[in-house]
């Protein structure tokens, strides 16, 4: 039955998605890897705008596959079609994803298939154009599954097909089109997703959520490079007695501005604006035109328009130390007043969040050993934000996206301790990752500020919100994993691993410990932390 559900549901979106559908890699981390530990030595690269664009990974090389057999070595180091000349190409891949996984903590067994297939395509270096799709059924550990249960959504990839004995069914499809029209200014339309930052997590923008509709345009000159992106959003209501499951339009503007100081310095300015295309009165009228202005500032805007719109603000200072060590930052703001961070009144609007880390490639001088520490701390109430009107069919404006938070999936509340260590020889890589994480959860109707989904209306009072308010909840992740990188060309691992996740209050303790082996395809981060 899967086979055929596969095989069916791929001939109608793959029809679909050639007629829609960059030149854009995956932003999966195991993979990526080995191209940004190739690439940190490019002084004037732009770290902190992902998806990179393929035309940086041409010189990055990946150990050949020869085993004296011409189909093995196709198998190991080409494409599965590669067809073209100088002027047009196209290359068809397979999307395979066969990973199976035991808690023993909870004698729960569990698997993940997907399978599907990617086309990429160029005319002249000018015209690019990719499109994903695939199908899955996959049974997930115990604290995924109530997430899915309370919202109907599958964690990065949005609503599932059918749900029967616990195999969800589900698909998903991306795709891209970009415009070069010059070495320095491309244009792009699609559907998928974004980071901004250079750390494990970002504060500004993630992939945490499901894939979303985009309009977008990088200019890359001198030492600058400049984003502009509309994304079209999709979210819930969060007035009371409003349906959870059903999903209203909203969208989000964003600019992100990336400025190499000198060769070892860098400084980021991001900055988005969330609003819906409803007037006060909840008839659809259309978005704000003053918010397509690809250069406009949206703060000033939003004041003067006296806006109930959520807008946020972001600074960045990453700075290189010799060739291969990097410290990085991120300070969000969502709204502050120095005064009351001063008179400690502990003010509930002053709402912000950072983050600092370092990475380190090639630690001790031996090559292919990384390491990274990163702390993410975000105030209560961050990201969030209250129901702009009454009337039916609003989106929450709050900084998410498919019932998921757009930037860093604790959403606000939170201190965060993160460790990676990997080594990487040839295509063999080890990994091992600590998560160290202390939140304020709610537990009743009131608004402790971290669930971003909560309205800040609902919070206990104006003054006195303390940090890690509301249920002091800990969680311990680690991750510890061997896997062989099979096939570059689309990214297809085989791995094996042990994962453990803890997460303690006063009200429960809960473990799983995961043993997990297979093939994993490696398209997006479909993480368990």
């Amino acid at each position: 039955m899967f086979l055929k559900n596969v095989y069916s549901l791929f001939l109608f979106i793959f029809a679909l998605n050639l007629q829609i559908s960059a030149q854009n890699t995956f932003l999966n981390k195991d993979v990526n890897y080995y191209y940004e530990s190739a690439l940190n030595f490019d002084s004037s690269f732009h770290y902190s705008i992902k998806p990179y664009k393929q035309d940086y990974y041409k010189n990055v090389i990946i150990q050949k596959v020869n085993t004296g057999i011409s189909i093995l070595n196709n198998i190991f180091n080409d494409n599965l079609i590669n067809s073209g000349n100088e002027k047009f190409n196209f290359c068809i891949n397979p999307i395979i994803n066969s990973v199976i996984y035991n808690d023993f903590s909870r004698k729960e067994f569990f698997e993940d298939y997907k399978a599907g297939i990617r086309f990429q395509s160029s005319y002249k270096n000018t015209l690019f154009i990719s499109s994903e799709f695939f199908t899955a059924q996959s049974q997930f550990p115990s604290f995924y599954n109530n997430l899915i249960d309370d919202s109907e959504i599958v964690p990065y990839y949005g609503k599932y097909l059918r749900n029967h004995n616990f195999d969800l069914l589900y698909y998903s499809w991306t795709g891209d089109l970009t415009y070069q029209a010059n070495k320095n200014i491309s244009f792009s339309v699609g559907r998928g997703k974004n980071f901004l930052g250079n750390g494990y997590r970002s504060l500004f923008l993630s992939d945490n959520s499901n894939a979303y509709p985009y309009l977008k345009t990088e200019i890359d000159i001198w030492k600058i490079k400049y984003l502009w992106m509309v994304a079209k959003l999709s979210d819930i209501r969060i007035s009371e007695g409003a349906n959870p499951l059903i999903l209203y339009d909203k969208a989000a503007f964003t600019h992100y501005f990336s400025l190499n100081i000198t060769k070892r310095i860098n400084f980021d300015f991001f900055e988005t604006v969330i609003t819906n295309p409803f007037d006060i009165e909840g008839r659809r009228i259309s978005y704000d035109a003053v918010y397509f202005n690809p250069v406009i500032f949206y703060r000033p805007t939003e004041f003067y328009k006296g806006s109930s719109d959520n807008s946020i603000m972001g600074l960045g200072l990453n700075i290189r130390f010799g060739k291969s060590s990097f410290l990085y930052s991120q300070f969000i703001l969502d709204d502050l007043v120095i005064s009351s961070l001063k008179d400690g009144s502990g003010w509930w609007g002053n709402k912000f969040g950072i983050q600092a880390g370092v990475k380190i490639y090639n630690l001790l001088k031996v090559q292919g050993l990384f390491i990274r520490g990163e702390m993410n701390f975000v105030r209560p109430y961050t990201y969030s934000h209250g129901e702009a009107y009454i009337s039916s069919g609003i989106a929450n404006l709050n900084y998410g996206n498919f019932r998921r938070e757009s930037a860093h999936p604790f959403g606000a509340n939170f201190a965060e301790g993160i460790a990676v260590v990997r080594y990487v020889k040839g295509r063999f890589s080890g990994k091992l990752r600590i998560n160290l994480i202390k939140k304020g959860e709610d537990t009743d109707t009131i608004s402790y500020g971290g669930d971003i989904y909560k309205s800040y209306n609902l919070r206990p009072s104006n003054y006195g919100i303390s940090f890690l308010q509301g249920t002091l909840t800990d969680y311990q992740i680690i991750d510890i994993g061997v896997s062989y990188l099979l096939n570059p060309k689309y990214n297809l691992m085989f791995q094996a691993g042990f994962y453990y996740r803890k997460r303690t209050n006063k009200f429960i303790t809960d473990k799983n410990q995961i043993i997990y082996i297979g093939f994993s395809g490696n398209i997006f981060n479909s993480l368990f932390d």
